[in-house]
């Protein structure tokens, strides 16, 4: 039997110093034995528990508050973005002023002893010429270094500059143009009304500074020439400004030169087109890939003063290669050239030309012999051209018709 105070199994185990005496051992018989209970609602009221009260915010479930204050968070974060974005969409957005572009064409034609440039069949014609060393394509297009403006950030610069290089080279180095084809991708790149304006221009032409074909591509006179062996070289600098927020203006002044048969002839002649463009692009035309055109300004030469030259540029060739469409009718002499000249300054207020300046005018445009181009004066200029031109074609922006000039030296 075992004494007393020790549990039925034996007297407990442990160390020394006793300290498994007060240990308890739950073992499963115990455990199985074991009675739980867990009290009645009855059985909480009469021990005097009241039930916990279920708390609300703002006499709602908590559940339920939780819900209102997502929907009512949704609807606050909706209406302020549809608020945003209407006062964006009705905030004012600069575009560019429209209106038809302003052709402005100077034709020069030889003066009495003068003879375009005749070279053999076989031969390099643009040998011995500054043109010799110009490009073909696009790339004889030079852009600027300047990469970014106030507004108009670095990619968006590149892709105005890259816009207005396509246009010049799809309505002047495209070989379909040359045969009187029409640069439709150029033509999509403008604005709706300017659009249609270059269309009925080359559709049905008019000698006047709106309605040129020539104003706007380089194209010749099927009858006359064999557009099909036509060269071209060209070297073209751009510049960009921005004359007011939001609006990039794009200057480009090139040079093109053109080696030119006539139509069953053999040797070559070069003509030369002196082009100045200034576009303006502002951020939602950019967006579309459009951009309007504010002026072109054109000095061709050699070719007869007559109307016929605004449909296609007539190149006049040497004796014995000129096809009968191109025949000049009385190409002016000095004086002549420089009474017109005089006439077109003088009716847009500027300085007369006198016989004697007529005479340099062929050098002083830059044009001949070898042409380089120069820097276009800001629009708002009525001053010369840098190089001192006594005739400025962007002075008769508002001169219809084509203003003649007479040729020194052979193209």
């Amino acid at each position: 039997m075992s004494a007393r105070g020790e549990p039925p199994e034996g007297s407990r185990r442990g160390g020394p110093d006793g300290e498994d005496e007060f240990r308890v051992v739950f073992d499963e018989s115990f455990v199985q034995a074991a009675v739980l209970h867990e009290p009645s609602a009855q059985e909480r009221l009469r021990t005097g528990r009241k039930p916990r009260p279920l708390r609300r915010a703002f006499g709602m479930p908590p559940a339920m508050f939780r819900a209102v204050v997502l929907v009512l968070s949704i609807v606050v974060v909706t209406s302020g973005a549809l608020y945003l974005a209407g006062r964006r969409a009705n905030a004012p957005v600069h575009r560019t002023a429209p209106g038809p572009a302003v052709l402005v064409r100077v034709s020069l034609a030889p003066a009495v002893g003068v003879v375009p440039a005749e070279v053999a069949p076989d031969a390099d014609p643009f040998a011995g010429t500054s043109a010799a060393a110009w490009r073909d394509d696009r790339a004889g297009i030079a852009l600027p270094a300047q990469e970014e403006t106030e507004h108009f950030s670095a990619p968006q610069v590149r892709e105005s500059l890259e816009l207005v290089r396509d246009f010049i080279a799809d309505t002047q180095l495209d070989p379909a143009v040359w045969r009187g084809g029409r640069p439709w991708s150029a033509a999509l790149n403008l604005r709706s009304d300017q659009y249609r304006q270059v269309i009925a221009a080359l559709d049905h032409p008019v000698d006047d500074d709106v309605h040129a074909a020539t104003g706007w591509v380089t194209r010749f006179d099927p009858e006359a020439v064999d557009a099909d062996a036509t060269l071209a070289r060209v070297n073209a600098v751009t510049s960009i400004a921005e004359p007011r927020d939001g609006e990039l203006m794009v200057t480009v002044d090139g040079v093109f030169v053109y080696a030119v048969k006539a139509r069953g002839g053999e040797v070559w002649t070069r003509f030369v087109v002196h082009r100045l463009w200034e576009f303006r692009i502002d951020k939602p035309g950019l967006r579309d890939a459009q951009m309007r055109v504010r002026r072109i300004v054109t000095v061709a030469a050699p070719q007869p003063c007559t109307a016929t030259a605004a449909a296609y540029f007539q190149p006049i060739f040497p004796a014995g290669e000129r096809s009968s469409a191109s025949e000049p009718t009385g190409a002016p002499t000095l004086a002549a050239s420089a009474e017109a000249a005089s006439a077109a300054k003088g009716a847009m207020g500027g300085p007369t030309v006198t016989a004697s300046e007529a005479a340099v005018i062929s050098g002083a445009t830059g044009i001949l012999p070898t042409p380089m181009p120069s820097p276009m004066p800001p629009a708002s200029s009525s001053g010369p051209l840098p190089s001192g031109s006594p005739l400025d074609p962007l002075a008769l922006g508002g001169a219809s018709g084509m203003t003649c000039g007479g040729l020194t030296t052979a193209v």
